[in-house]
């Protein structure tokens, strides 16, 4: 049997995103419902923008290029 290793903490790709103000409001590109703020803990290892509707996560970043790419069209 092959041994296998495990990593306690996770694997976090990208660490450093960029977490929203508290209170922060905004709608999802694909579906144009709200969007959640996921709370930024040690142990999540996502983008902090969900959407529910479309089970799709996004950053600032992405959210960003996405509204610059709509107002270009």
């Amino acid at each position: 049997m092959q041994e296998y290793h495990t990593f306690e903490n996770g694997l976090k790709y990208r660490p450093d995103y960029k977490w929203p103000e508290a209170g922060t409001e905004r709608d999802c590109p694909r579906c144009n419902e709200s969007l959640e703020i996921v709370e930024n803990v040690k142990t999540f290892f996502g983008k902090p923008w969900w959407c529910a509707p479309c089970q799709w996560q996004f950053s600032e970043e992405d959210l960003d290029k996405l509204e610059m790419a709509s107002k270009a069209k």
